[in-house]
């Protein structure tokens, strides 16, 4: 099945806004049930598996929706940080609020009519890294997600930074963070770390009563694959993938340059799982 691109800007409450790319099988005759993907951390909407993965998944009979967090650092040159200044102050729970965003809009705007996409306040999330602690976090209060997928997910945010960068924290009041691929050094805020230490991912995913995929890479060196079993372990009836060997991305690096074995047994997995037209999601 052909499927066709449809790209947007969802307005946040401060005047900000985010990127959103609708990926539509094209000619669809009913309400398209609709999955969000969301990056993780130094992540956006264009890196390298993120638009292939959408685009198959999206012809097998359903929506997916991939956008950019506000504070990514990322505006209108996709892979290209533009803004420094909203990276080094985004938090927790600005990601949250950014998720809620999305899925208001997904369901309300006139742009969600149009792709005649279904307006039933159900959600798929899909969620990269990071991202993944975010949809565990928002899945436990947010009665319209209805399934949730965590790929190489983060289950513990104290371990993301070291005592190096604890000690630069007290000294400086930002944690400088070095983006391998751009050269850049990104800078994030004293608010960051403070506003984390309000959520534990523990505790939401326990509240978390929908059905849940976790799946992670054996060899992940971002986020052990321990994480993805403890994620598990918490997630009452979810189903645990493990993918071996890769790394954080599965293999697939930006910009893309083709599948790997482990990006395959993802789409896999995914296309069985999330609902499309003609057939309810579970597991």
């Amino acid at each position: 099945m052909s499927v066709v691109k449809r790209s947007t800007r969802v307005p946040c409450a401060d005047g900000l806004s985010m990127g959103l790319d609708l990926y539509l099988p094209e000619g669809a005759d009913a309400p398209l049930p609709v999955t969000v993907v969301c990056h993780g951390f130094k992540g956006f909407k264009d890196w390298g598996m993120f638009p292939p993965l959408a685009e198959r998944l999206a012809g097998s009979g359903r929506a997916m929706a991939v956008f950019d967090f506000s504070h990514n650092g990322v505006e209108d040159t996709p892979g290209e940080f533009t803004r420094l200044d909203l990276f080094a102050k985004q938090t927790t729970t600005r990601w949250l609020e950014d998720l809620g965003t999305v899925l208001d809009f997904l369901n309300d705007s006139e742009f969600a009519a149009e792709c005649n996409l279904q307006r039933n306040n159900h959600f798929n999330v899909v969620a990269h890294s990071f991202g993944g602690a975010v949809a565990v976090l928002r899945a436990a209060d947010d009665g319209r997600i209805v399934q949730v997928t965590t790929l190489n997910g983060v289950a513990e945010l104290g371990k993301r930074f070291g005592p190096e960068a604890m000690d630069e924290l007290e000294r400086t009041g930002q944690v400088v963070v070095k983006n391998a691929r751009t050269g850049q050094d990104m800078p994030l805020e004293k608010t960051w770390f403070e506003d984390r230490a309000q959520y534990d991912v523990e505790d939401a995913a326990t509240q978390v009563f929908v059905p849940a995929l976790v799946v992670h890479a054996e060899d992940d060196e971002a986020v052990p694959v321990d994480e993805g079993r403890e994620l598990n372990g918490w997630i009452a009836g979810s189903r645990l993938v493990t993918v071996p060997g890769t790394g954080h991305t599965f293999g697939a690096v930006h910009p893309f340059a083709g599948w790997t074995p482990a990006l395959e047994t993802v789409a896999s997995e995914l296309d069985a799982f999330l609902p499309h037209v003609g057939r309810m999601g579970g597991i």
